[in-house]
Formats: structure tokens, sequence, C-alpha cells
């Protein structure tokens, strides 16, 4: 997966690889490549070397919901560092498909190496990064925010606020279920007609994909407990809930049908939910419909016609001052500027 007889073949050029209908720049100017690539990932500083005519970068992106993909490559030999201020606080990993990438990031140094070593770093610290001649690589962007999600999920708990990752090179299994991961979705949209969105249940199940990949492959300060902590039979329920409320495209269960639905009453429901996530099925599902219309006002197009109250009514909240509160209170800005700030993706 991802190896060189995969997506890059030994020696292409970095005007190959995947996602080409899905160009965000390419350019020869390498003072416009650092502020075209600041827009998607983080302030960098770019060394070129002096008249070097091969200079031109490229970068190709998909993003699905909390998590992108990336294609990158500059044509030549150059330094570039991140200086560690980001557009948000995101894990990225690294996977080389050709040449490699020299990494310095807390404090240790490592070679990325195409086929054979993915690298994981955090948008939280500065990076320096000297990419070899031709090298061209991948890179899965995912949001911090999501992943502690995804984590409390799988724990049946409130999000950890204390979830750390372990920088540095990935060999093994782990790189291999990254690197197909990220095959699988760039393959998806390599496969698609650029102009005709994934469907929303296709998106939603690629995001989880990537999520859960992370979290069981990677080296983190809760993986122990992931991988090793019984799920007590009393869970069984609750797990099933949280599985359909994630599930929903748009405001679907209420309580009872919830409860129905898994074979509990609601009573029984509610204690389970108090017990493990220490809040109502109530508080759960409302919490979750906030947090997905906040990500499809992330994703809309202002210029569609998609409006805020369209979005709050597919996601159950009928009162639009009452929402825009609760919006409020949760992301610190209102609905209708997350609207008009909003980049459609393809």
């Amino acid at each position: 997966m991802l190896e060189h007889d995969s997506l890059v073949a030994p020696g292409s050029s970095h005007h190959d690889g995947p996602l080409h209908a899905y160009e965000r720049y390419s350019t020869k100017d390498p003072v416009e490549a650092l502020a075209l690539s600041a827009a998607i990932l983080s302030t960098n500083q770019l060394v070129v070397s002096d008249q070097d005519q091969r200079f031109e970068a490229t970068c190709r992106a998909v993003r699905v919901h909390s998590a992108w993909l990336l294609y990158m490559s500059y044509g030549t030999d150059v330094v570039v560092d991140r200086l560690g201020t980001s557009r948000g606080d995101y894990l990225a990993v690294v996977l080389p498909i050709d040449g490699h990438v020299q990494l310095r990031h807390q404090g240790s140094e490592f070679d990325l190496v195409a086929g054979e070593t993915a690298g994981v770093t955090s948008s939280r610290d500065a990076m320096h990064a000297r990419w070899s001649d031709q090298a061209s690589v991948l890179t899965l962007r995912i949001d911090s925010h999501a992943v502690e999600h995804a984590l409390g999920n799988l724990l049946l708990e409130p999000p950890p606020t204390d979830l750390r990752f372990r920088s540095g090179p990935v060999t093994g299994p782990a790189r291999l279920s990254l690197a197909g991961t990220a095959e699988l979705l760039a393959a998806s949209y390599d496969a698609k007609d650029p102009d005709s969105p994934l469907p929303a249940v296709v998106t939603r199940r690629l995001e989880e994909q990537i999520l859960f990949t992370v979290l069981l492959g990677l080296d983190h300060n809760y993986r122990a407990r992931l991988l090793g902590e019984r799920v007590r039979p009393g869970r069984r329920s609750v797990r099933e809930a949280i599985d359909l409320v994630s599930a929903e495209e748009q405001a679907t269960w209420t309580i009872p049908e919830l409860a129905h639905a898994v074979g509990v009453t609601v009573r029984a429901l509610e204690l389970g939910f108090r017990k493990e996530l220490g809040k109502t099925p109530r508080e759960f599902i409302r919490e979750q419909r906030l947090i997905r219309a906040h990500e499809e006002l992330q994703r809309a197009n202002p210029g569609d016609g998609t409006t805020v109250t369209e979005v709050s009514c597919r996601w159950g909240f009928w009162h639009a001052g009452r929402f825009a509160t609760s919006y409020s209170e949760r992301f610190g800005v209102r609905p209708a500027t997350t609207l008009r700030s909003g980049t459609a993706v393809r």
C-alpha cells in the first residue's frame, strides 16, 4: 500500500501521484507557495536553492469532515520549517510515496522513506523538514478534537483533554494500516467524477476509518487502556445507542425509539448513560447534533443557498434563537459566522 508499485512508480515525477482532479495550487514561485500552504497547513519558512529552475510546489487536497488528505511535492530539494503557529490543532501523519523526507521534531531526528517509514507530528510543535530531490508525500491531517471525540466514544466517556500521541517514525503493521487508509481515501476520490461529491454516508465512514486507524495504530497515552480494558456487559445498550446516533445523517432518533432499538426501557437507557457518560441520552444527542450542525456549516459554501435555519432544523434545533445561543456557547462564534467563513471542498 502506497509502495512504489502502487500510487507512484519509482523515479516518477512530482506531476504523477494521486488526486489529479483536486489540485489546490501549482506554482514556481516560493513566496506564493508559502502563502498558499499556510492557508491549508501551518505558517512555514521555505528555503530553496538560488536559481533552482526545478522548483514547482504542488498541492492536491480532499477533505472528509475532520480529516484532510494532501498530496504535496516541490520538484527539488527544499527545507521547510514549521514555526509552531498553525491553522487549528491537528495531528499529521506523513507518508512519503517517492523519495524521502528528513524530519526534526520534538528534539529527535528521523528519516521518512517511501514504502518503509511514515512519520507522526503535531501542529503544537515546531518542525524542521528536509525534502529530498523529487520527494512527494501524502499527509493525513486530522483535527485533534475529532480524535479526542472518537476516543471518548470508544471509551464510553467524555472526550479526554490530555490525549498525546508519540511523535516520530512509524514502521511495520502500523505504517501499513495508515498507508492503506490513505490509499483508500485517495482511490475513492480518484475513482469518481470530481464534480460529484461522495455521498455523506460514505465520507462519514471514511472519516471513522481514519480516526480509528490513528487511535488503534499509533502510540499514545490511552492506547493500552483502549486495547486492554474489558467492556462490561452493562455498557452494551449505551454503546449501541451511541452508534445509532453517530450514524444519523439528520436528526432521526427520539429517546423512546432509541431505547426500543437497543432493547431497553427509557429509564434503563437514562441510567446507563448517566453511569457511563455522566449525562442523559437527551444531553448526549443534543451535543452530538450541535457538533454535526457545526461540521455542516463549516463544509457549506455560502453561495449555494445553504442557510443556518435549514441546517439547524435538519439537526433538530427548531428555535433559531436558542440554537444560536447554544452554538455560540459551544464554539465561540455565531452559526452565521461559521457559514460565511465556510470554504467549499470538492
